[in-house]
């Protein structure tokens, strides 16, 4: 297993490698036990998922997340954006320290 199928294979089924199907399993287990990058990559999906998993507030976005993203995207003004403040944080509840 190369590096490159490695990280295909987290982004398909995350850092519980318990999860993954039993015929990628031993191959991946062989390239942690060689490969420091692969270590790496499974260290910080790891670190995310639970960062996430201990995230606090509510799952649900906000109405105007997708015009503030359209709005950074491409540069335009929508109605909701005239609302927000120029500091507002785009994701409340995510900018705390880790």
């Amino acid at each position: 297993m190369t590096e490159d199928e490695f990280r295909e294979l987290l982004d398909r089924h995350g850092g519980d490698l318990e999860r993954w199907p039993r015929a990628t399993l031993r191959e991946a287990r062989r390239l942690l036990a060689q490969s420091v990058a692969a270590q790496a990559m499974l260290d910080e999906l790891v670190a995310v998922e639970l960062a996430l998993a201990e995230a606090d507030g509510d799952a649900t976005p906000p109405a105007d997340l997708a015009d503030r993203i359209f709005e950074r995207a491409f540069g335009t003004r929508t109605a909701s954006s005239d609302a927000l403040a120029p500091d507002a944080a785009p994701f409340p509840g995510l900018n705390r320290p880790v």
